[in-house]
């Protein structure tokens, strides 16, 4: 959930400013914005879009579910999966969210565009 920007100049295209940010992108960067391999100098441009990496697609399911106000044993029985998988599969959403419960990740899903 680490993240550079790089602010260019429109002229020569030296770099201006570099912003580090920590956690997820919760507004959309009007710049420019690659991503830089610091060992092979590799640069990759980065958009909003790339939140969508952040939790997998049965992870995007699940937290609609929640989201809708279901239940653990509805959820189960909706996606044919085990109690105790719904259970591991919101663990890995609020820690790959890094919020402390449900609705947080709601909330944090909704502003990242991920439900």
């Amino acid at each position: 959930m680490h993240r550079m920007y790089y602010v260019h100049d429109t002229v020569c295209d030296n770099v201006l400013y570099a912003i580090c940010l920590y956690g997820s992108m919760m507004f959309d960067f009007k710049g420019s914005s690659y991503m830089v391999d610091m060992t092979t100098g590799i640069r990759e441009e980065l958009s909003a879009e790339a939140n969508g990496a952040v939790l997998s697609r049965r992870e995007r399911q699940v937290l609609s579910m929640i989201d809708e106000g279901m239940k653990r044993v509805e959820i189960a029985r909706r996606l044919n999966i085990s109690v105790h998988t719904v259970s591991r599969h919101r663990q890995e959403i609020l820690a790959k969210l890094q919020v402390k419960n449900s609705i947080e990740a709601c909330r944090r899903a909704k502003a990242m565009k991920l439900i």
